[in-house]
């Protein structure tokens, strides 16, 4: 429900001295697709694929001319290197280098400040996305903003402008930003309050789980906020007259109205018809102030 953090595709430069026959056999054992950009092959994965740039010379600084194929393959790199030497095949690589990791944060409206924020708290260079990625370091991380969903493939022009390379490991620094994620998010946003909502579903049907999940679906695609927790509770619509009602607080940046108006469309079908009524306790909203 609403991610805030991600990380990309794995990268790997692969020197050999037989392009077409590596070529060849990525495109057999793992359905490689063949690249000519890197702005295309990067907007066709995510943080599983891998995406392999083959040269028949490592340099020290590999450019965009050295590059002869780009694959983009839908397996992250230890298997594909794995099954490579346990197929035998090592004869068809000469030299291997490693790219930056890439960890994606989501944020909103000011991104300057969320990409300086996060430089505060852990240090590194700024450049653009490329020029941090082709200056030839094999450690470290690339850290790239965007005001995207992370549920999509990003491409290149989806990243703010400036971006971030620190010298940490990948899984330490990947656990302090999400960690830190909606500091960064409130940072964007000019640490504005957030509120607390809590949604109750009513439904004379007892379809309770096909409404749930309908509206969970919905909040976690438009990634609208945080669901914090959810439970069942009584609700008396008359006198001595209980019916059962489950509840979920949810947590959001968004302005309880134009919550309020997503549930509203939501309750209906296409021909108009109210199969279900989303509504709001008595007792919300109430205002909940992020924390630095």
């Amino acid at each position: 429900m609403f991610s805030l953090v991600r990380s990309g595709p794995k990268m790997l430069l692969l020197e050999s001295s037989d392009i077409e026959g590596l070529k060849n056999y990525m495109i057999e054992q793992f359905d490689a697709v063949v690249e000519h950009e890197f702005d295309s092959a990067f907007e066709r994965t995510n943080e599983d694929f891998t995406i392999l740039f083959l040269t028949n010379q490592m340099k020290d600084i590999v450019n965009e001319n050295d590059i002869i194929d780009i694959l983009v393959v839908a397996e992250e790199s230890d298997v594909v290197l794995c099954k490579l030497i346990n197929d035998q095949q090592t004869a068809l690589i000469g030299k291997i280098r490693t790219a930056p990791h890439i960890i994606m944060v989501r944020a909103m409206g000011d991104l300057e400040k969320v990409i300086h924020e996060i430089h505060e708290d852990n240090g590194g260079l700024f450049g653009t996305f490329m020029e941090l990625l082709n200056s030839g370091k094999e450690k470290g991380t690339l850290v790239a903003v965007t005001d995207k969903p992370m549920h999509r493939n990003m491409r290149v022009n989806d990243l703010y402008e400036k971006c971030l390379y620190i010298d940490q490991n990948f899984y330490s620094l990947f656990k302090m930003l999400r960690l830190h994620a909606l500091k960064y998010l409130n940072k964007g946003l000019g640490n504005k309050d957030w509120y607390e909502i809590e949604i109750r579903i009513y439904d004379r049907y007892s379809a309770y789980n096909l409404h749930y999940e309908r509206l969970a679906s919905i909040l976690d695609f438009l990634e609208l906020g945080i669901i914090l927790g959810e439970s069942w509770t009584k609700d008396y619509p008359r006198f001595m007259m209980a019916v059962g009602v489950y509840r979920l607080r949810f947590f959001t940046f968004h302005d309880p109205k134009y919550i309020k108006k997503m549930l509203v469309g939501m309750e209906h079908l296409e021909d108009g018809t109210r199969i279900v009524d989303y509504d709001y306790s008595q007792e919300i909203p109430v205002l909940v102030t992020c924390l630095d």
